[in-house]
């Protein structure tokens, strides 16, 4: 499992859909404009990224790229 998940935002919808992430998952972010990266080391608990996402907007595909899992 990678330390981290890295989304590249495709459209104006990516930070909503990557803010509820942040919210919902209680992780650490960073964002550099274009990507948002999000830290897993330390994550008190497992984080389900794709089943939350999922939750969050079922085509959240046309608005946010994972680049690593």
């Amino acid at each position: 499992m990678p330390k981290t998940l890295i989304f590249t935002k495709l459209d104006d919808e990516a930070d909503r859909i990557l803010d509820a992430l942040a919210q919902r998952a209680s992780l650490p972010c960073r964002d550099s404009g274009d990507r948002r990266i999000f830290e897993l080391e330390g994550a008190v608990h497992d984080v389900d990224a794709i089943g939350e996402l999922t939750r969050i907007d079922p085509d959240w595909q046309e608005h946010v790229r994972l680049e690593n899992l």
